[in-house]
């Protein structure tokens, strides 16, 4: 099912996390939720391509990324870091297949895209 009309700003920012996580300038946990923070806003896409995301981001949402890194303890960060690297591993196939899959649909979405709520018909 379809969500919201295609909004340009917002699969502009879509596009760029699922390019961060291809290209592996995050780490697949934090480019897992960068991509969630998306799925709930306007744009035009079918849910179902979000589901793998939702799903990994909910079985890795313990681990700490990003800023919050800075509040743990190097010993902390350790013993939970073995946890992250192993299920990062056990979903990246998968994941990459989705990140492919839905950059196709923001490309195709994006072409007729609108920076405002179109008018009702």
């Amino acid at each position: 099912m379809k969500v919201g009309y295609a909004n340009t700003i917002v699969l502009l920012h879509l596009r760029q996390a699922l390019e961060n996580l291809l290209m592996g300038k995050v780490c697949l946990t934090e480019g897992v939720r960068e991509v969630v923070q998306w799925c709930w806003s306007n744009h035009g896409l079918d849910d179902e391509l979000f589901r793998p995301f939702i799903g990994v981001d909910s079985e890795t949402d313990r681990f700490p990324v990003g800023q919050v890194r800075q509040l743990w303890s190097t010993e902390g960060l350790a013993a939970v870091d073995a946890g992250r690297v192993a299920a990062e591993e056990h979903y990246r196939a998968w994941i990459m297949d989705s990140v492919n899959s839905l950059l196709g649909a923001v490309a195709a979405e994006l072409a007729t895209s609108a920076f405002t709520d179109p008018a009702p018909k």
